[in-house]
């Protein structure tokens, strides 16, 4: 695939940073002894530390909330980046450039954009200091000094050259600048976009710049006007004041408006938890943005018709990734009211009480379907099931899903079915519980802890076993494992982890990795090829009782498979 960062590379990177220094430089770690550290877990509130890294796997875990994962993944988790910008963070770390494969861009292709809205911000910033009608703006809409400061508001020059002229001057090309939306080119002469307009700057997850947002200040042109799609700015992947956010740590809540306005205003108050949608809809990435910084996302949309209709278009987004641990409400203001004036006109402490009454998703769902039928009449109960069910679907399978099929079951009276469980993946279902692991389990999760061990495996010897299910389910899997291992002798867990980022095995993986399994570390090389043994000799009886078997029921055994019936006895009693 075009543009992928190539696996050498991330195997290099994980190898020349340290987990330990990483999580260290974010979290106040004590040693515990056996390379391992402990800590308070930055994902859920506790009061005695359950979070552990260890500098032997490369690898972190909370037992309190089950968290776990590699530097790159606690560098997405911890600071919301996705993963390339955690691959882009740690190289800085590691002062490694990240390549692409098949000729894409480095991450040095956008460098100059990245400065250039830099710059274009601190000229924002001055030009605001320059204009008394600005300021007396920001004055009128209740914006105090320090929220100014805070929010980086700036100004943009009713000129249609001021900003262009400015930053040629410092040696940015016209075509950087319109790459950087921040000019539209006009028979070869940039002309600024933003004009007598209050200016937001909008970062990304690393706390850059990478747009910008307007409020006109005249009655020309828009109210509102956001920076165009660019090559470093995307709406539908950004949210603004997520970084900020995230910034003084991971909140109970997060409270999402439609504006950068509300977003300062709501700020001012007190309120701190507060980011913006960008002019767009909410999208399934916001979501998981806003869910790996906080537990509860609170949607606060105007009471009229289009903002329902706003919510609705979320809460059909928030369905497909609403776990039993992520809770979605929907705060809906009076008609003709929006947070800025809410705030302002009633206090902080109205928006709370309101905030504290906000619909939980379940309650919105049913009340707005319920609104579409008779629901005194079989026939309108009927129908709130049939329209109930295709949302339900969408549900990931969890106790919260079966929970809104028993809700839809009360309301309409219908028992309503729970969809078919996801099938399990190579019987590797088990880790993460606390049941017993089976003997694949146990010689994966033996792998995961250490893949150096598979060097001393011989894989043939497993790869003659064929039975695939009862208690050699994941047998396959389990060579498959071995063999990648042994392709990669210095692998470490978290090589493993990353390497197979992809794929469906890797959640069940990254649970085995934090689980005990052995507590001495040098008994484990003894241990895999204790349980490898015991792998074949389990083989061996189910094959020699399939033989028999057949040979009983199936009017005999062909010369080969009497052959293999005679060695699998000869082995049998060997082992015996």
């Amino acid at each position: 695939m075009a543009g992928r960062i190539p696996e050498s590379f991330i195997e290099t990177l994980l190898e020349r940073v340290d987990i330990v220094e990483v999580i260290g430089s974010r979290l106040a770690l004590k040693p515990t002894g056996r390379g391992e550290h402990k800590a308070l877990c930055p994902f859920h509130d506790e009061k005695s530390p359950s979070f552990t890294v260890s500098g032997q796997k490369q690898f972190y875990h909370c037992f309190g909330c089950g968290a776990h994962g590699t530097a790159i993944g606690f560098l997405m988790e911890h600071e919301g980046l996705d993963f390339p910008s955690a691959i882009e963070e740690l190289a800085q770390m590691a002062g490694l450039q990240v390549p692409r494969e098949q000729g894409a861009p480095t991450t040095e292709r956008f460098d100059r954009l990245y400065e250039v809205l830099g710059a274009a911000q601190q000229w924002f910033r001055l030009s605001l200091g320059d204009s008394e009608a600005a300021r007396n703006y920001l004055k009128g809409r209740g914006f105090d000094k320090e929220t100014v400061t805070e929010f980086g508001i700036g100004y943009a020059p009713d000129a249609w050259q001021g900003l262009s002229d400015h930053l040629t001057g410092q040696g940015f090309d016209a075509k950087t600048l319109e790459k950087a939306g921040l000019v539209t080119l006009k028979n070869g002469r940039p002309m600024d976009k933003f004009r007598d307009r209050v200016m937001f700057p909008i970062h990304d997850r690393r706390g850059r710049v990478i747009a910008f947002g307007g409020r006109s200040l005249g009655d020309q042109g828009p109210k509102y006007m956001n920076s165009p799609e660019t090559p470093v700015f995307h709406k539908g992947r950004e949210l603004y004041r997520l970084y900020n956010v995230r910034k003084g740590g991971l909140p109970e809540r997060i409270l999402v408006v439609e504006g950068y306005m509300d977003a300062a205003a709501l700020h001012q108050f007190g309120f701190t938890d507060t980011v913006a949608t960008l002019g767009t809809a909410v999208t399934s990435d916001h979501l998981d943005l806003l869910f790996r910084a906080t537990p509860v996302v609170v949607f606060c949309f105007d009471g009229d018709r289009a903002g329902r209709q706003a919510a609705w278009k979320g809460l059909e987004t928030a369905l497909s990734v609403l776990k039993d641990n992520r809770e979605v409400r929907f705060l809906f203001l009076a008609e003709g009211e929006d947070p800025d004036s809410m705030v302002r006109g009633q206090g902080a402490e109205a928006l709370n009480q309101a905030l504290d009454q906000a619909k939980p998703l379940s309650s919105f769902f049913f009340d707005q379907l319920s609104e579409q039928v008779d629901m005194q009449s079989l026939e309108g109960r009927a129908r709130l099931v049939a329209l109930a069910e295709p949302y339900l679907k969408r549900l990931p399978d969890s106790p919260y899903a079966e929970m809104m099929r028993s809700e839809l079951a009360r309301i309409s009276g219908h028992s309503v079915k729970a969809s078919a469980p996801m099938p399990r993946d190579h019987g590797l279902s088990a880790p993460g519980t606390e049941r017993p692991l089976t003997l694949v389990q146990y010689a994966v999760a033996l792998l995961v802890q250490r893949p150096d061990l598979a060097q001393g495996v011989d894989s043939s010897d497993i790869s003659s076993m064929q039975t695939a299910e009862g208690p050699l389910k994941g047998l396959s899997f389990l060579l498959e494992l071995i063999d990648f291992c042994q392709q990669k002798p210095h692998l470490s867990t978290a090589k493993l982890l990353e390497l197979w980022r992809d794929r469906p095995e890797t959640p069940w993986l990254a649970k085995l990795a934090s689980r005990e399994v052995c507590s001495d570390f040098d008994a484990m090389p003894e241990a895999l090829a204790e349980t490898l043994g015991r792998i074949r000799d389990l083989h061996i009886k189910e094959r020699v009782r399939e033989l028999q078997q057949a040979q009983l029921t199936g009017g005999g055994l062909d010369e080969e498979r009497t052959r293999e019936l005679r060695e699998l006895l000869q082995a049998r009693s060997q082992t015996q």
